[in-house]
C-alpha cells in the first residue's frame, strides 16, 4: 500500500513519510512498513499502518500520539485518486492553514479557521 501512497504524494502534493519510525508513550519505538502523514488526521498526523505490519506495531502505534488507520487494499491498492482524496477530506487537514490543498473537501476547508491555528 505504501507504493500507493508514494503516487499520491506526487499526484495530490501530499507530505509522505516511508517507511515511518515512531516512539510509543512508554517510550519502544518502532517503525511501520505503512505511511505517515503528517499534515492529516490530527495535529501529530495520521499514520496509515498495513498489513505487512506485526502485530506489535499495531500495539504500539495505539500508545503513541498518532492517530492512526488501516485501509483496505482492495480500495487502496493500487492508486486510485478518488479513493485517496475521500479519505484525506475525511481525515481532514492539520498542516497550515494557507497551504490546504485545492482538492480538499469543500466542508472541511470552512472548517479550518476554527480547527486549526
Amino acid at each position: 500500500m505504501a507504493s500507493a501512497w508514494l503516487v499520491a504524494k506526487t499526484d495530490l502534493g501530499l507530505r509522505v513519510i516511508h517507511p515511518f519510525r515512531f516512539k510509543s508513550r512508554s517510550g519502544v519505538e518502532a517503525e511501520t512498513v505503512g505511511v505517515y502523514l503528517p499534515d492529516f488526521g490530527g495535529p501529530q498526523g495520521m499514520t496509515l499502518l498495513c498489513r505487512f505490519d506485526e502485530d506489535s506495531v499495531y500495539a504500539l502505534l495505539d500508545d503513541s500520539e498518532y492517530y492512526s488507520s488501516s485501509l483496505n487494499p482492495v480500495h487502496y491498492e493500487p492508486y486510485q485518486r478518488q479513493h485517496f482524496i475521500r479519505a484525506l477530506s475525511d481525515w481532514g487537514w492539520f498542516g497550515p492553514p494557507e497551504e490546504a490543498p485545492s482538492w480538499i473537501d469543500p466542508e472541511w476547508r470552512e472548517k479550518l479557521p476554527r480547527l486549526v491555528p
